[in-house]
């Protein structure tokens, strides 16, 4: 009895399995039967449109120098906090008061990098009369709104970073130090330009290979848990017999890099462009006019937005990932030329000139890497959508996925989308 039990749950397996297969599985002959409930059309493209968002280094927690993939790092800014971690707090102009005398002071970075060649890091104190030269929006081609950071710097101590310096591949962080001490000079220089924070109030440091790096290295950012610090060595006198001899230590506040992205010449224009340094993005526009003629419970089986790369600046070892997404608002103009700005409201040559901005609808955003020179991303989710009513636009963006490196470019070629679809 217990024999027949075990071999009749068998079969029932084998039946489930069976019938689960074939309901999935899509023959060959009943596509190209017409009178089949199986059916492909081909959703030809309409528009499209290349534009620029504001530049993403995305989640990683660095500061980038030198020059990689046509991208040239500027400097970077690290702005440090008014008052010490200390208890009771000291503000870096305390620092100057009769009653205390500073002996040293380091300036110091943590590095997970290595190099092949040597150069020199300046460290600069900005001495803008602004308390504020932070913004989200900072970056190579939209500093018309900000200071010139290079006019109004200057130079508090340099030091010439060497490959012996670092350990390659090591699983710890090696220190990048700037000594600041009366015997050199620039102890004078970090009181005078730096520690003064009333004359100087941004308390930002900006650093900068002062030498041509044809290499890319970076320095833990403050949105790591090994951010910039500055240490101040001190004496201070507390009466006539006591002195206290200590320390203290300041934090990086904001930073960022400033950098030159990769150029967008007229070819990135006539194809599906992405690189997050220079804020590519595209929209393109699809004829979905076959899915109003159906009927809204035809469910679609499979469709395929398929990219082919037409050129790239990755290297063999380099992955790529592509994010497509549905956007809120529709394109109203295609015709805007302008990065960042749309002049829809009174066409090209008009002077009104409004900041675009396309929102991604959360209900489909689908990533998948190029593999093969290719990357295939799966949207019947997207035109199931569309069909019952849950998206109200034909367009799609695509951008790079924030996991990407800012310095990679991609250029893609559009095939039409072929889609697969179950009449009721």
């Amino acid at each position: 009895m217990f024999r027949f039990i075990l071999n009749a749950k068998r079969l029932l397996i084998l039946m489930i399995f069976i019938m689960s297969c074939s309901e999935e599985t899509i023959i060959y002959d009943e596509i190209e039967n017409k009178d089949s409930t199986i059916q492909t059309s081909t959703l030809p493209q309409t528009n499209s449109k290349l534009f620029q968002t504001y530049p993403q280094f995305s989640t990683r927690d660095k500061l980038f120098f030198g020059s990689i993939k046509e991208s040239e790092n500027l400097y970077s800014l690290v702005q440090m906090t008014l008052f010490s971690g200390n208890i009771p707090p000291v503000s870096l102009v305390d620092l100057l008061a009769d009653s205390i005398q500073v002996d040293s002071a380091m300036v110091f970075f943590q590095t997970e990098d290595s190099l092949s060649t040597g150069f020199g890091l300046g460290l600069f104190s900005i001495t803008t009369e602004n308390d504020s030269v932070f913004s989200d929006s900072l970056n190579f081609y939209t500093q018309s709104d900000y200071v010139d950071f290079i006019s109004n710097s200057y130079l508090l101590n340099e030091v010439y970073l060497a490959p012996e310096d670092f350990t390659p591949d090591s699983t710890g962080l090696d220190t990048v130090k700037i000594m600041f001490s009366e015997e050199d000079g620039s102890l004078s220089n970090l009181k005078e330009y730096f520690l003064d924070s009333d004359t100087y109030p941004a308390r930002t440091f900006m650093l900068k290979n002062t030498a041509t790096l044809d290499e890319l290295f970076s320095l833990e950012s403050n949105e790591s848990l090994n951010g910039p610090k500055m240490r101040v060595w001190y004496k201070a006198i507390i009466d006539e017999q006591t002195t206290l001899d200590t320390f203290i230590t300041f934090f990086s506040q904001k930073d960022v890099s400033v950098f030159s992205p990769p150029a967008i010449n007229d070819e990135d224009f006539n194809n599906i462009s992405l690189n997050s340094g220079s804020g590519l993005r595209s929209i393109i526009e699809f004829d979905l006019n076959l899915l109003d003629t159906l009927s809204r419970n035809e469910m679609f089986k499979n469709s395929n937005l398929v990219l082919d790369v037409e050129d790239s600046n990755l290297l063999e070892e380099d992955d790529f990932y592509v994010i497509i997404s549905a956007i809120q608002d529709s394109v109203q103009n295609w015709n805007f030329t302008s990065p960042f700005i749309d002049t829809s409201e009174g066409g090209e040559d008009s002077s009104s000139e409004v900041e675009i901005s396309y929102t991604i609808d959360p209900n489909f955003i689908v990533s998948r890497k190029i593999e093969d020179n290719q990357v295939r991303i799966p949207i019947q989710a997207f035109l199931q959508g569309y069909k019952n009513g849950l998206f109200q636009h034909n367009e799609l963006m695509i951008y790079s996925a924030p996991v990407n490196s800012p310095f990679d470019k991609v250029k893609l070629n559009l095939n039409a989308i072929e889609v697969m679809y179950v009449e009721p």
